[in-house]
Protein backbone atom coordinates (compact mmCIF):
# COMPACT_ATOMS: atom_id res chain seq x y z
CA UNK A 1 0.00 0.00 0.00
CA UNK A 2 1.20 3.82 -0.74
CA UNK A 3 0.94 6.49 1.72
CA UNK A 4 1.62 10.31 0.57
CA UNK A 5 0.72 13.31 2.00
CA UNK A 6 -1.62 16.02 0.68
CA UNK A 7 -5.04 17.92 1.43
CA UNK A 8 -8.11 19.66 0.20
CA UNK A 9 -9.79 21.89 3.06
CA UNK A 10 -13.08 23.69 2.95
CA UNK A 11 -12.62 27.23 1.51
CA UNK A 12 -14.47 28.92 4.34
CA UNK A 13 -13.06 27.09 7.66
CA UNK A 14 -11.76 29.44 9.76
CA UNK A 15 -8.82 27.98 11.78
CA UNK A 16 -9.06 30.69 14.14
CA UNK A 17 -13.16 30.12 15.24
CA UNK A 18 -12.18 26.36 15.07
CA UNK A 19 -11.71 25.81 18.94
CA UNK A 20 -12.37 22.72 21.01
CA UNK A 21 -15.57 21.30 19.99
CA UNK A 22 -18.94 19.70 21.90
CA UNK A 23 -21.45 17.56 21.15
CA UNK A 24 -23.82 18.48 24.02
CA UNK A 25 -21.69 18.24 26.83
CA UNK A 26 -18.06 16.57 27.31
CA UNK A 27 -17.91 12.26 27.87
CA UNK A 28 -15.25 12.19 25.31
CA UNK A 29 -12.95 9.35 27.06
CA UNK A 30 -9.37 10.06 28.18
CA UNK A 31 -5.84 9.12 27.99
CA UNK A 32 -7.12 7.14 23.45
CA UNK A 33 -9.35 4.73 25.83
CA UNK A 34 -12.68 3.06 24.12
CA UNK A 35 -15.98 5.18 25.28
CA UNK A 36 -17.87 2.72 28.15
CA UNK A 37 -21.76 2.18 27.70
CA UNK A 38 -24.22 1.19 26.50
CA UNK A 39 -25.79 2.15 23.12
CA UNK A 40 -28.91 4.29 23.89
CA UNK A 41 -30.11 8.33 24.06
CA UNK A 42 -29.94 10.48 21.59
CA UNK A 43 -27.22 11.50 19.02
CA UNK A 44 -27.18 13.67 16.59
CA UNK A 45 -26.00 13.26 12.74
CA UNK A 46 -25.14 15.38 10.30
CA UNK A 47 -24.56 14.84 6.16
CA UNK A 48 -24.59 16.31 2.60
CA UNK A 49 -26.83 15.63 -0.31
CA UNK A 50 -30.00 16.27 -2.47
CA UNK A 51 -33.67 14.75 -1.77
CA UNK A 52 -32.13 11.13 -3.10
CA UNK A 53 -29.56 10.99 -0.54
CA UNK A 54 -31.26 12.15 2.07
CA UNK A 55 -34.07 9.60 1.84
CA UNK A 56 -31.57 6.90 1.54
CA UNK A 57 -29.82 8.05 4.56
CA UNK A 58 -32.98 8.20 6.94
CA UNK A 59 -33.98 5.07 5.94
CA UNK A 60 -30.84 3.56 6.89
CA UNK A 61 -31.04 5.92 10.29
CA UNK A 62 -34.53 4.20 10.74
CA UNK A 63 -33.33 0.96 10.40
CA UNK A 64 -30.36 1.95 12.79
CA UNK A 65 -33.26 2.79 15.45
CA UNK A 66 -35.10 -0.25 14.63
CA UNK A 67 -32.17 -2.37 15.86
CA UNK A 68 -31.39 0.16 19.00
CA UNK A 69 -35.03 0.46 20.46
CA UNK A 70 -33.21 2.80 23.14
CA UNK A 71 -31.91 5.49 20.70
CA UNK A 72 -33.27 8.36 18.98
CA UNK A 73 -31.76 10.89 16.34
CA UNK A 74 -31.36 14.10 15.38
CA UNK A 75 -31.05 14.59 11.64
CA UNK A 76 -29.33 17.19 10.18
CA UNK A 77 -28.32 17.85 6.20
CA UNK A 78 -28.01 20.31 3.70
CA UNK A 79 -26.39 20.50 0.28
CA UNK A 80 -22.37 19.92 0.43
CA UNK A 81 -21.66 23.44 0.11
CA UNK A 82 -24.36 24.80 3.01
CA UNK A 83 -23.11 21.64 5.27
CA UNK A 84 -19.74 23.04 5.43
CA UNK A 85 -20.71 26.39 6.51
CA UNK A 86 -23.10 24.92 9.08
CA UNK A 87 -20.61 22.85 10.37
CA UNK A 88 -17.77 25.02 10.84
CA UNK A 89 -20.62 27.86 12.35
CA UNK A 90 -21.18 24.63 14.94
CA UNK A 91 -17.41 23.67 15.24
CA UNK A 92 -16.28 27.13 16.30
CA UNK A 93 -19.64 27.28 19.27
CA UNK A 94 -19.02 23.50 20.74
CA UNK A 95 -22.25 22.45 19.51
CA UNK A 96 -21.11 19.69 16.16
CA UNK A 97 -23.10 16.67 16.28
CA UNK A 98 -22.42 13.54 17.42
CA UNK A 99 -21.87 11.91 14.12
CA UNK A 100 -20.72 14.10 11.35
CA UNK A 101 -20.03 13.67 7.50
CA UNK A 102 -16.47 14.28 6.52
CA UNK A 103 -14.12 13.57 3.61
CA UNK A 104 -9.99 12.61 3.63
CA UNK A 105 -10.22 16.46 2.28
CA UNK A 106 -11.26 18.17 5.16
CA UNK A 107 -10.63 16.58 7.94
CA UNK A 108 -7.52 17.74 9.04
CA UNK A 109 -8.60 21.12 9.13
CA UNK A 110 -10.58 19.57 12.31
CA UNK A 111 -7.77 17.40 13.21
CA UNK A 112 -5.61 20.15 13.65
CA UNK A 113 -7.24 21.89 16.53
CA UNK A 114 -8.46 18.69 18.29
CA UNK A 115 -11.93 18.77 17.39
CA UNK A 116 -12.07 14.97 16.41
CA UNK A 117 -12.10 11.80 18.51
CA UNK A 118 -9.46 9.08 16.92
CA UNK A 119 -11.47 5.85 16.07
CA UNK A 120 -8.45 3.46 16.94
CA UNK A 121 -9.64 2.70 19.89
CA UNK A 122 -12.73 2.30 19.18
CA UNK A 123 -11.46 -0.23 16.88
CA UNK A 124 -9.47 -2.22 19.08
CA UNK A 125 -12.52 -2.98 21.47
CA UNK A 126 -14.33 -3.85 18.56
CA UNK A 127 -17.13 -1.20 18.44
CA UNK A 128 -16.23 -0.37 15.14
CA UNK A 129 -15.27 -3.25 12.74
CA UNK A 130 -12.96 -2.63 10.23
CA UNK A 131 -12.05 -6.14 8.67
CA UNK A 132 -14.23 -5.69 5.24
CA UNK A 133 -12.55 -2.28 4.35
CA UNK A 134 -9.29 -2.66 2.14
CA UNK A 135 -6.26 -1.25 4.04
CA UNK A 136 -5.51 1.30 0.87
CA UNK A 137 -9.38 2.64 1.60
CA UNK A 138 -8.99 2.60 5.32
CA UNK A 139 -6.01 4.99 5.51
CA UNK A 140 -7.84 7.95 3.73
CA UNK A 141 -9.59 8.11 7.19
CA UNK A 142 -6.29 9.15 8.52
CA UNK A 143 -5.02 12.23 10.48
CA UNK A 144 -1.27 13.74 9.72
CA UNK A 145 -0.49 11.90 13.21
CA UNK A 146 -1.64 8.57 11.55
CA UNK A 147 -4.46 8.10 13.41
CA UNK A 148 -7.63 7.26 12.46
CA UNK A 149 -10.39 9.92 12.53
CA UNK A 150 -13.24 8.82 10.30
CA UNK A 151 -14.48 5.64 9.16
CA UNK A 152 -15.19 5.77 4.87
CA UNK A 153 -18.10 4.03 4.22
CA UNK A 154 -18.58 5.70 0.65
CA UNK A 155 -15.13 5.60 -1.72
CA UNK A 156 -15.31 8.12 -4.55
CA UNK A 157 -12.40 8.70 -7.51
CA UNK A 158 -11.77 10.08 -10.43
CA UNK A 159 -12.07 8.66 -14.22
CA UNK A 160 -11.36 9.15 -17.41
CA UNK A 161 -14.24 10.02 -19.40
CA UNK A 162 -14.52 8.93 -22.90
CA UNK A 163 -17.14 9.07 -25.25
CA UNK A 164 -16.89 6.16 -27.52
CA UNK A 165 -19.27 7.59 -30.20
CA UNK A 166 -17.35 10.56 -30.87
CA UNK A 167 -13.83 8.63 -30.66
CA UNK A 168 -15.50 5.94 -33.57
CA UNK A 169 -16.32 9.09 -35.26
CA UNK A 170 -12.77 10.75 -35.21
CA UNK A 171 -11.32 6.99 -36.02
CA UNK A 172 -9.41 5.92 -32.70
CA UNK A 173 -9.05 3.55 -30.05
CA UNK A 174 -10.08 3.80 -26.99
CA UNK A 175 -6.72 4.08 -24.74
CA UNK A 176 -6.11 0.13 -23.64
CA UNK A 177 -5.69 -0.91 -20.24
CA UNK A 178 -2.17 0.43 -18.31
CA UNK A 179 -2.42 2.92 -20.25
CA UNK A 180 0.32 6.30 -19.66
CA UNK A 181 -0.53 9.73 -19.14
CA UNK A 182 1.63 10.57 -22.51
CA UNK A 183 -0.42 7.38 -24.30
CA UNK A 184 -3.75 9.78 -22.78
CA UNK A 185 -2.24 13.24 -24.73
CA UNK A 186 -1.30 11.38 -27.78
CA UNK A 187 -4.90 9.57 -28.26
CA UNK A 188 -6.49 13.43 -27.39
CA UNK A 189 -3.68 15.03 -30.43
CA UNK A 190 -4.31 12.10 -32.75
CA UNK A 191 -8.61 12.27 -32.35
CA UNK A 192 -8.65 16.21 -32.54
CA UNK A 193 -8.45 16.47 -36.38
CA UNK A 194 -11.28 13.60 -36.90
CA UNK A 195 -14.24 15.08 -34.26
CA UNK A 196 -17.08 16.64 -35.88
CA UNK A 197 -17.84 20.12 -35.21
CA UNK A 198 -19.15 21.95 -32.50
CA UNK A 199 -16.37 19.51 -30.30
CA UNK A 200 -13.53 19.30 -28.98
CA UNK A 201 -11.13 16.23 -27.57
CA UNK A 202 -10.69 17.56 -23.81
CA UNK A 203 -11.93 20.45 -21.88
CA UNK A 204 -9.41 23.26 -20.56
CA UNK A 205 -8.24 21.09 -17.99
CA UNK A 206 -4.76 22.23 -17.18
CA UNK A 207 -6.40 23.58 -14.01
CA UNK A 208 -8.12 20.70 -12.81
CA UNK A 209 -6.48 19.72 -9.48
CA UNK A 210 -7.56 16.34 -9.57
CA UNK A 211 -5.87 15.69 -13.16
CA UNK A 212 -3.09 17.50 -11.69
CA UNK A 213 -2.68 15.20 -8.87
CA UNK A 214 -2.74 11.49 -10.70
CA UNK A 215 -0.15 12.95 -12.79
CA UNK A 216 2.15 13.42 -10.37
CA UNK A 217 1.20 10.78 -8.24
CA UNK A 218 1.77 7.82 -11.32
CA UNK A 219 4.98 9.95 -11.81
CA UNK A 220 6.54 9.39 -8.52
CA UNK A 221 6.54 12.89 -7.45
CA UNK A 222 5.37 14.18 -4.15
CA UNK A 223 2.54 16.37 -3.46
CA UNK A 224 3.01 17.36 0.22
CA UNK A 225 6.55 17.42 2.21
CA UNK A 226 6.28 16.27 5.85
CA UNK A 227 5.75 20.26 6.76
CA UNK A 228 2.86 20.06 4.92
CA UNK A 229 4.00 22.78 1.95
CA UNK A 230 4.66 21.35 -1.81
CA UNK A 231 6.42 18.71 -1.90
CA UNK A 232 6.39 19.06 -5.62
CA UNK A 233 9.13 21.54 -7.59
CA UNK A 234 8.63 24.03 -9.59
CA UNK A 235 10.14 22.23 -12.43
CA UNK A 236 7.19 19.61 -12.21
CA UNK A 237 4.68 22.09 -12.48
CA UNK A 238 6.03 24.05 -15.26
CA UNK A 239 6.64 20.56 -17.10
CA UNK A 240 2.80 19.53 -16.73
CA UNK A 241 1.32 23.24 -17.58
CA UNK A 242 3.72 23.37 -20.53
CA UNK A 243 1.95 19.91 -22.09
CA UNK A 244 -1.62 21.51 -21.51
CA UNK A 245 -0.87 24.75 -22.99
CA UNK A 246 0.37 23.00 -25.88
CA UNK A 247 -2.58 21.00 -26.47
CA UNK A 248 -4.47 24.56 -26.14
CA UNK A 249 -2.77 26.46 -28.69
CA UNK A 250 -2.94 23.48 -30.88
CA UNK A 251 -6.59 23.52 -30.86
CA UNK A 252 -7.31 19.77 -28.92
CA UNK A 253 -8.86 21.64 -25.70
CA UNK A 254 -11.57 23.49 -25.24
CA UNK A 255 -11.23 27.45 -25.21
CA UNK A 256 -10.20 28.71 -21.97
CA UNK A 257 -13.59 31.57 -22.86
CA UNK A 258 -16.06 28.36 -23.13
CA UNK A 259 -14.63 26.71 -20.31
CA UNK A 260 -15.28 29.48 -18.05
CA UNK A 261 -18.78 29.51 -18.81
CA UNK A 262 -19.22 25.91 -18.35
CA UNK A 263 -21.77 24.67 -15.86
CA UNK A 264 -20.18 23.19 -12.84
CA UNK A 265 -22.82 19.99 -12.23
CA UNK A 266 -21.02 17.10 -14.01
CA UNK A 267 -24.51 15.90 -15.54
CA UNK A 268 -24.81 19.29 -17.36
CA UNK A 269 -20.91 19.94 -18.15
CA UNK A 270 -20.01 19.20 -21.87
CA UNK A 271 -19.23 15.73 -21.74
CA UNK A 272 -22.06 15.09 -20.35
CA UNK A 273 -23.83 16.94 -23.08
CA UNK A 274 -21.90 14.94 -25.96
CA UNK A 275 -19.45 17.93 -26.81
CA UNK A 276 -16.23 16.57 -25.68
CA UNK A 277 -14.68 13.57 -26.23
CA UNK A 278 -13.17 12.85 -23.29
CA UNK A 279 -13.00 14.63 -19.68
CA UNK A 280 -12.06 14.08 -16.05
CA UNK A 281 -15.56 13.42 -14.05
CA UNK A 282 -15.98 11.42 -10.53
CA UNK A 283 -16.22 7.48 -11.09
CA UNK A 284 -19.94 7.98 -9.96
CA UNK A 285 -21.06 10.52 -12.24
CA UNK A 286 -20.98 7.77 -15.27
CA UNK A 287 -24.82 7.13 -14.86
CA UNK A 288 -26.12 11.07 -14.45
CA UNK A 289 -23.89 11.63 -17.29
CA UNK A 290 -25.61 9.06 -19.54
CA UNK A 291 -28.93 9.99 -18.59
CA UNK A 292 -27.90 13.73 -19.66
CA UNK A 293 -26.49 12.41 -23.09
CA UNK A 294 -29.39 9.63 -23.26
CA UNK A 295 -31.48 12.49 -24.22
CA UNK A 296 -29.50 13.96 -26.97
CA UNK A 297 -29.11 10.86 -28.97
CA UNK A 298 -27.54 7.86 -29.08
CA UNK A 299 -24.19 8.41 -28.44
CA UNK A 300 -22.57 6.61 -25.94
CA UNK A 301 -20.11 7.24 -22.92
CA UNK A 302 -18.06 4.92 -20.92
CA UNK A 303 -15.23 5.82 -18.25
CA UNK A 304 -11.23 4.59 -17.26
CA UNK A 305 -9.01 4.46 -15.22
CA UNK A 306 -6.95 7.49 -14.49
CA UNK A 307 -3.63 7.21 -16.70
CA UNK A 308 -0.53 5.32 -15.10
CA UNK A 309 2.86 5.99 -14.82
CA UNK A 310 6.48 5.17 -13.47
CA UNK A 311 5.05 4.94 -10.15
CA UNK A 312 2.01 3.05 -11.02
CA UNK A 313 -1.37 4.26 -10.69
CA UNK A 314 -2.19 7.55 -9.95
CA UNK A 315 -6.06 7.11 -8.97
CA UNK A 316 -6.44 8.33 -5.74
CA UNK A 317 -9.52 7.47 -3.78
CA UNK A 318 -11.71 10.77 -2.19
CA UNK A 319 -14.06 8.24 0.21
CA UNK A 320 -16.66 10.22 2.78
CA UNK A 321 -17.34 8.55 6.07
CA UNK A 322 -18.61 10.03 9.66
CA UNK A 323 -16.24 11.30 12.31
CA UNK A 324 -17.09 12.09 16.33
CA UNK A 325 -16.10 14.81 17.97
CA UNK A 326 -13.83 15.16 20.32
CA UNK A 327 -16.64 16.66 23.09
CA UNK A 328 -19.03 14.12 21.81
CA UNK A 329 -21.39 13.44 25.28
CA UNK A 330 -22.80 9.42 23.45
CA UNK A 331 -19.64 8.23 21.96
CA UNK A 332 -20.88 4.86 22.48
CA UNK A 333 -23.84 4.91 20.21
CA UNK A 334 -22.35 7.22 17.85
CA UNK A 335 -19.60 4.29 17.32
CA UNK A 336 -22.05 2.01 16.95
CA UNK A 337 -23.85 4.52 14.17
CA UNK A 338 -20.94 4.95 12.41
CA UNK A 339 -20.05 0.93 12.42
CA UNK A 340 -23.81 0.51 10.97
CA UNK A 341 -24.17 2.83 8.57
CA UNK A 342 -20.99 1.27 6.81
CA UNK A 343 -21.13 -2.04 7.60
CA UNK A 344 -24.73 -3.69 7.97
CA UNK A 345 -25.77 -5.47 4.78
CA UNK A 346 -28.97 -4.63 4.37
CA UNK A 347 -28.10 -1.21 5.43
CA UNK A 348 -25.67 -1.18 2.72
CA UNK A 349 -28.55 -2.37 -0.04
CA UNK A 350 -30.84 0.52 0.76
CA UNK A 351 -28.00 3.26 1.16
CA UNK A 352 -27.06 1.72 -3.02
CA UNK A 353 -23.87 3.35 -3.21
CA UNK A 354 -25.09 6.70 -3.02
CA UNK A 355 -22.00 8.22 -2.65
CA UNK A 356 -18.98 5.93 -3.59
CA UNK A 357 -18.53 2.66 -3.75
CA UNK A 358 -19.20 1.03 -0.76
CA UNK A 359 -15.49 0.39 1.35
CA UNK A 360 -17.27 -2.65 2.69
CA UNK A 361 -16.34 -4.95 0.17
CA UNK A 362 -19.22 -7.56 1.11
CA UNK A 363 -21.67 -4.79 0.80
CA UNK A 364 -20.26 -3.95 -2.27
CA UNK A 365 -20.50 -7.51 -3.71
CA UNK A 366 -23.93 -7.61 -2.82
CA UNK A 367 -24.48 -4.78 -4.88
CA UNK A 368 -22.83 -6.27 -7.50
CA UNK A 369 -24.67 -9.01 -7.31
CA UNK A 370 -27.92 -7.71 -7.86
CA UNK A 371 -29.13 -8.02 -11.44
CA UNK A 372 -31.25 -4.81 -11.31
CA UNK A 373 -28.73 -2.31 -10.84
CA UNK A 374 -28.24 -0.78 -13.70
CA UNK A 375 -25.46 -1.28 -16.26
CA UNK A 376 -23.85 2.29 -15.81
CA UNK A 377 -23.31 1.97 -11.91
CA UNK A 378 -22.07 -1.79 -11.90
CA UNK A 379 -19.00 -0.80 -14.38
CA UNK A 380 -19.00 2.05 -11.65
CA UNK A 381 -18.38 -0.27 -9.12
CA UNK A 382 -16.57 -2.52 -11.18
CA UNK A 383 -14.54 0.13 -11.88
CA UNK A 384 -13.16 0.97 -8.27
CA UNK A 385 -12.43 -2.75 -7.57
CA UNK A 386 -9.79 -2.30 -10.48
CA UNK A 387 -8.30 0.41 -9.14
CA UNK A 388 -8.25 -0.87 -5.84
CA UNK A 389 -6.57 -4.13 -7.21
CA UNK A 390 -3.88 -1.98 -8.52
CA UNK A 391 -2.79 -0.56 -4.73
CA UNK A 392 -4.10 3.27 -5.39
CA UNK A 393 -2.30 5.71 -3.04
CA UNK A 394 -3.84 6.74 -0.05
CA UNK A 395 -3.39 10.84 0.37
CA UNK A 396 -3.09 12.34 3.55
CA UNK A 397 -4.70 15.69 3.08
CA UNK A 398 -2.98 18.78 5.38
CA UNK A 399 -5.02 21.83 6.54
CA UNK A 400 -5.37 24.36 3.82
CA UNK A 401 -6.14 22.46 0.67
CA UNK A 402 -9.10 23.66 -0.77
CA UNK A 403 -8.94 26.79 0.21
CA UNK A 404 -5.35 27.80 -0.89
CA UNK A 405 -4.34 25.02 -3.36
CA UNK A 406 -7.32 24.28 -5.60
CA UNK A 407 -7.96 27.80 -5.94
CA UNK A 408 -4.64 29.35 -6.43
CA UNK A 409 -3.84 26.53 -8.96
CA UNK A 410 -7.05 27.29 -11.40
CA UNK A 411 -6.57 31.01 -10.83
CA UNK A 412 -3.10 30.23 -11.90
CA UNK A 413 -4.19 28.12 -14.70
CA UNK A 414 -6.59 30.71 -16.01
CA UNK A 415 -4.05 32.77 -16.22
CA UNK A 416 -1.90 30.89 -18.53
CA UNK A 417 -5.03 30.10 -20.38
CA UNK A 418 -6.25 33.27 -21.02
CA UNK A 419 -2.25 34.23 -21.63
CA UNK A 420 -2.68 36.93 -19.07
CA UNK A 421 0.75 35.26 -17.38
CA UNK A 422 3.39 33.34 -18.91
CA UNK A 423 3.95 29.72 -17.47
CA UNK A 424 7.24 30.33 -15.56
CA UNK A 425 5.41 33.37 -13.98
CA UNK A 426 2.11 31.48 -12.95
CA UNK A 427 4.10 28.68 -11.04
CA UNK A 428 5.74 31.41 -9.40
CA UNK A 429 2.82 33.23 -8.82
CA UNK A 430 1.45 29.40 -7.52
CA UNK A 431 4.07 28.62 -5.55
CA UNK A 432 3.99 31.76 -3.15
CA UNK A 433 0.07 31.78 -2.49
CA UNK A 434 0.08 28.10 -1.62
CA UNK A 435 3.26 27.62 0.40
CA UNK A 436 2.16 31.01 2.26
CA UNK A 437 -0.41 29.14 3.69
CA UNK A 438 -0.37 25.31 3.54
CA UNK A 439 1.04 23.49 6.49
Amino acid sequence: MKFTRSTVAVALLSTAALGLSACAGGAAPAGGAAPEGEIEGEISIAWWGGDSRNQKTNAVIDMFEEANPGVTTDRQSADFGPYWDKLNVQASSRSMPCAVQVQGRQVNDYTKNNLLLPLDPMIEAGQIDVSDIPEAVLDNGRGTDGKLYFLPYGAAYDAVGVNETLAAEAGVELPAEGYTWDDYFAFLEEASAGLPDGTKAVDSSGGRPNFFIGWTLANGKSLFGEDGKLGFTEDDLTEYWTIWDELRKAGVTETPERAAEEPTATDQSYFANGELLSDTLPGNALTPASATLAGKGDAKITTLPYPSGPAGSGNALYPSGFAIPASCDNPVTAAAFIDFFTNDLEAGKVFAADNGAPTNTKVLEALLADDSLPDTKKHELELYQQIIENDPPSIVFPPGYQATFEASFKRAWEDISFERASIEQAVQTFFDEANASLG
